[in-house]
């Protein structure tokens, strides 16, 4: 075991290494553009967001892409530029490691770049959409409890949007990777794992085996690095309610996603449970 990790990493190193180094580059790019220097993603985001939603925006050099009408802006911070780089990383560390030359291994880096940049204008802009107008469908009294604020919401609804769209990416990502690797004959088993019926604990390590590479790097990135390099120093209060918020969002999204495999589980279990009775309860009259 030790000796295969030794040669993928010998294989697949220097891929390995070009996504590390995507990753630290843009975020200290991030951490240090402007609006001018971000408009390769606030540009597209905001007409996306405009096809969405009818909503005009106009281009200010010191905010960013502003709604005057609805009081919104899309600025750096809205950029999404944060969920590229998990997305990216999700894709480039899940799966480079199955391309068996390294011409395809160059294919699937820049692909896992290109892909992260356009889905993250995608979803963000969706996110954007509903930060928008979800505040104005909920209740005006359900401000009032004090706790619930506008930045909560916003945050929560980011959680939201980005966790179940690096789900939903994850496993097409897969089966695309199998196809570019020449193995199609390998999808079923990024698409339906084999697991014997109504078990927990095979339903326990699917689960895992599914959601743990999005779940590293999505906090890898939105919250490692940041504490890694003391961006939150002074400001730790509102990092553990970030992170707290991120690991209970992430958490209910996981258990709605395979309640219904569970309850199948226990369904069928129950049922097994009464045709067992039934058969002991049939040898007793026989």
């Amino acid at each position: 075991m030790k000796n295969n990790a030794k040669a993928m990493l010998r294989q697949n190193g220097i891929f390995y290494l070009t996504g590390l180094l995507f990753i630290l580059g843009i975020k200290l790019f991030y951490s240090k553009a402007s609006v001018p220097d971000l408009k390769w993603i606030l540009a597209p985001t905001s007409l996306w967001v405009r096809i969405l939603s009818g909503i005009p925006f106009d281009y200010e050099p010191g905010s960013g892409y502003v709604s005057h009408s609805f009081r919104f802006i899309i600025a750096p911070s809205c950029s999404g530029v944060q969920f590229m780089l998990i997305t990216a990383a999700t894709l480039l560390y899940s799966f480079v490691h199955r391309m068996p030359t390294r011409k395809k291994g160059i294919c699937w880096t820049i692909l896992s770049f290109l892909i992260s940049y356009i889905y993250t204008i995608l979803i963000n802009g969706l996110r954007i959409v509903l930060s928008i107008y979800l505040p104005l469908a909920l209740p005006q009294n359900m401000w009032d409890n004090g706790w619930m604020t506008a930045e909560r919401l916003h945050t929560i609804t980011g959680a939201v949007v980005y966790f179940t769209a690096l789900f939903i990416l994850y496993r097409p990502a897969g089966n695309l990777a199998v196809l570019i690797a020449g193995k199609p004959e390998e999808i079923h088993r990024t698409e339906a794992p084999v697991r014997q019926p109504g078990r927990f604990s095979s339903l326990i390590l699917g689960t895992l085996r599914k959601c743990l590479p999005p779940v590293f790097w999505y906090f890898a990135i939105a919250l490692g690095i940041p504490f890694l390099n003391g961006a939150y120093a002074g400001n730790e209060r509102n990092f553990t309610e970030y992170t707290l918020t991120l690991g209970t969002v992430c958490l209910i999204l996981i258990l709605l996603a395979y309640l219904p495999s569970f309850f199948s589980i226990v369904k069928r279990k129950k049922q097994n449970f009464r045709n067992v009775n039934n058969n002991c309860i049939n040898a007793k009259h026989n």
